[in-house]
């Protein structure tokens, strides 16, 4: 299973980020594809994503219902899904001089480079969100 990994530097308070980025709901506003997200039972959730287009166009949008765990004390967050849509990932922020580092890794059945696009996409919006003071 290919991974993919990304990185990125942003000047936030780390405990203020993660906050925001472990909170469910918020994943539509950061995540590259993701529309729609709910909070289940327990550790699940329900997702609803438009992947990216390929060269056949635009792809079905998804819904599926994947794991969603929070580790404050890490400040880290681990997903996945298993079944035809079979991925698992992590987020994890750790101080960085006065800001954070947001660390994103994904493992994926699929081996496409825009899976590299869609986590840089993803970590720009966060670089945005907290510029434009919308994600504390």
């Amino acid at each position: 299973m290919p991974e993919y990994r990304r990185t990125t530097t942003i000047d936030a308070d780390p405990a203020e980020l993660f906050q925001f980025l472990s909170k469910v709901e918020n994943l539509p506003k950061y995540f590259t594809g993701v529309t729609e997200a709910h909070p289940a039972t327990g550790d699940e959730v329900h997702v609803v994503a438009q992947p990216q287009p390929g060269e056949e166009g635009p792809p079905e949008k998804v819904e599926a219902d994947a794991t969603f765990s929070v580790d404050a004390e890490r400040k880290a967050l681990s997903w996945g899904s298993e079944g035809p849509h079979d991925y698992h990932g992590e987020l994890q922020v750790t101080p960085h001089g006065d800001g954070a580092q947001v660390e994103v890794t994904l493992h994926t059945q699929h081996d496409d480079d825009r899976i590299n696009d869609g986590m840089d996409d993803t970590l720009q919006h966060v670089r945005e969100l907290v510029a434009e003071g919308r994600a504390g």
